[in-house]
C-alpha cells in the first residue's frame, strides 16, 4: 500500500475499500441498463401473449443466486464496527459532505450515524462507489493495482 504524509490510517484495508467500490459499481451497472435506440417500449401490453401464470409463480419460488451481492454483502458484513463506520466516513468525504483534511470529523459522524445496514445503503446509493474511490485518492491510498 502507498502511503503518503498523513496522521491516520484507515481501520478498513484500503485494498478491500477499492474491492467494495469495484463490486458497488458493477453491482450498479448491471441494475441499469439503458434502452438501445432501435429498442421499442410496448405501448399496448394488450396485444401480448397470455403469460404461463403457473410457471411465473415456480420462477419466483426458485432462490436466486447473485454472486456479486453475495460477494458485495459479504465483504461489509465481515468489517468491524470501526472499519464500516471508515467506510461510510469515506462516502461522505467523497460525495464532499466532507474534506479529506477533516477526516477525524467525517469518522466521528458515522460513528454518531444511526445504526442502519451499511450494505443496503451502499447498494441503494447512486455513485456510491465512485464516491469510496475519490475519497481514497484524496486521502493518498493508491487503488491496488497502482502499488503492486
Amino acid at each position: 500500500m502507498l502511503k503518503t504524509d498523513r496522521n491516520f490510517d484507515l481501520t478498513l484495508d484500503p485494498d478491500v475499500a477499492y474491492r467494495i467500490a469495484e463490486l458497488v459499481q458493477t453491482y450498479q451497472g448491471e441494475a441499469f441498463v439503458p434502452l438501445e435506440d432501435e429498442d421499442e417500449i410496448d405501448s399496448d401490453p394488450g396485444d401480448d401473449l397470455i403469460p404461463d401464470v403457473d410457471a411465473l409463480a415456480d420462477e419466483a419460488e426458485r432462490p436466486h443466486h447473485d454472486v456479486l451481492e453475495d460477494e458485495l454483502e459479504g465483504l461489509i458484513s465481515g468489517l468491524n464496527v470501526d472499519a464500516r463506520h471508515d467506510l461510510l466516513a469515506l462516502i461522505w468525504v467523497g460525495r464532499g459532505d466532507f474534506e479529506a483534511s477533516d477526516w477525524a470529523s467525517a469518522r466521528r459522524a458515522a460513528r454518531e450515524a444511526e445504526p442502519f445496514s451499511v450494505s443496503d445503503y451502499i447498494e441503494e446509493l447512486q455513485s456510491g462507489g465512485d464516491y469510496i474511490e475519490e475519497a481514497l485518492s484524496a486521502l493518498g491510498y493508491a487503488p491496488p493495482e497502482d502499488h503492486e
